[in-house]
């Protein structure tokens, strides 16, 4: 059964960051899963999260959900944070569009590592704007969760200990060499277990394909092996995607080890055309009981934790938004292109709006047109690669923002469209700032391909402040 749900076009911001030049420790990945029962109604959020020390900092990536009102969105996070040893905390408020409008949310984590176990508590709230209605995403916004250092645990008894999570990671690679989360959970009885696992396929065209999969309770047998095999199809707003996935282990004593395989056939809406085949690959995963972190050593006092988070109408802090001046907005759509439908679009004042929040590192602009009959809004991402400036020049091979790990960062998307994966390029003419680091001007031209497909939209962006 596929756990993961994508809704339109929701794109996911996610902190972006620099790899440090330190050494980077062993990860612990486990995360948050209450029960092994297969997802009710009620909404009951999971989570998945690794974690890795490198000196001073860590670095952490986690992806769970937001419901608002009776919908739920997929969010990720990431970010490098600062680590005493012990204590970890950080934070981040982020911006993710979808049909019709936008949400702006904000996550704070806090949390502890001694070497072999990691807990903390994650808090993520925030709010969905669709024209003038905005509605409240902060269903059950404080997520405890647990970590296990990735190593194999001592042999013993074939059977978990009943109701016990075991966390850990396996061998895919998600971001900056971090290595994807699994969690396990055991029923009362302990003679099943389920789990809840992170998978990024490589593609024959375009970016990876990701998939969060909850694998239903598997018997246990006497000797400690469980397996389960599922196929299911997911209807994206401009795709239909066919999994297919495995997921097999052995319990012993404290700790668990196995296999796991993600295999996705990408068509496009109608399900007739074959569009990309992604495949992880056979890949090892392990996990060992998660327990509470021991007591800190006296006299250890932990860094101080960001608090509950804040939703802001911004991606990321800003010096200050520009207020808009000229500005202007001019596409071409390809036949076969979903987001432009193979027309041409013009958008500029005093028809249509623009907000534009920027920093050096990612512009968002986002226009609300005069036409509302057909969805009134496109919204575009440019992202530099992590760690870097955005800068006058060409940035080539951009994938869809923000799961754009160690390149260039591009989305677009509107009139209740978008892509699930795109590639891109985009060339920035003129890009300029004020001493106070707001957004002057800006002028660029960009190429995007959905879901690996030969089809073209493409554009131009125009702006000045005021």
């Amino acid at each position: 059964m596929g756990f993961r749900r994508l809704v339109g076009a929701a794109g996911v911001l996610a902190a972006v960051w620099a790899a440090p030049a330190v050494a980077q420790g062993p990860g612990y990945g486990g995360g948050r899963l209450p029960s092994a029962a297969v997802p009710s109604r009620a909404y009951v959020p999971t989570l998945g999260i690794t974690l890795q020390p490198r000196g001073d900092r860590l670095a952490l990536r986690f992806d769970t959900s937001l419901r608002c009102g009776r919908t739920s969105y997929d969010t990720v996070g990431r970010a490098v944070v600062p680590f005493d040893g012990r204590g970890f905390s950080g934070g981040a408020s982020r911006r993710m569009g979808i049909p019709g409008g936008r949400i702006v949310y904000a996550w704070a984590i806090a949390g502890e590592a001694d070497g072999t176990i990691a807990s903390g508590t994650l808090r993520i709230a925030g709010t969905r704007i669709a024209g003038d209605r905005r509605t409240a995403c902060d269903r059950k916004p404080t997520r405890r969760f647990g970590a296990r250092l990735a190593a194999p645990a001592p042999a013993g008894a074939p059977r978990p200990p009943g109701s016990a999570a075991l966390g850990g990671l396996s061998g895919i690679r998600i971001a900056d060499g971090l290595r994807a989360p699994v969690i396990l959970k055991a029923t009362s009885s302990g003679r099943r277990i389920a789990a809840r696992w992170t998978a990024l396929a490589a593609c024959r065209r375009g970016p990876r394909a990701d998939l969060v999969n909850f694998t239903p309770s598997m018997r246990i047998a006497a000797d400690g092996r469980f397996r389960r095999a599922e196929r299911f199809g997911v209807r994206y707003s401009d795709a239909l995607v066919r999994y297919r996935v495995s997921f097999a282990g052995r319990v012993s004593g404290e700790g668990a080890a196995g296999k796991l395989r993600m295999r996705a056939r990408v068509l496009d809406r109608s399900g007739r055309r074959l569009l990309t085949r992604c495949d992880t690959r056979t890949r090892s995963w392990t996990a060992a009981l998660l327990r509470p972190i021991a007591p800190p050593p006296p006299g250890y006092t932990p860094p101080a934790s960001p608090g509950t988070p804040t939703p802001t109408p911004t991606p990321t802090p800003q010096p200050g938004n520009p207020v808009p001046g000229e500005w202007s907005l001019n596409m071409t759509s390809d036949q076969g292109d979903y987001i432009g439908q193979g027309e041409t679009w013009s958008h500029a004042p005093p028809a249509d709006s623009v907000r534009v929040s920027a920093s050096r590192q990612l512009i968002s602009l986002h226009v609300d047109t005069a036409d509302q009959t057909n969805g009134g809004w496109w919204d575009t991402d440019f992202a530099a690669p992590p760690g870097q400036d955005l800068a006058v020049g060409t940035y080539q091979n951009a994938r869809r923002y923000p799961f754009n790990d160690g390149a260039p960062g591009f989305a677009h998307g509107g009139m209740g469209r978008g892509c699930n994966q795109l590639t891109a390029t985009f060339t920035i003419h003129e890009l300029t700032y004020d001493a106070n680091g707001v957004l002057r001007t800006f002028r660029a031209d960009f190429e995007q391909h959905c879901e690996g497909a030969t089809p073209a939209l493409r554009g131009t962006w125009v702006f000045k402040a005021a």
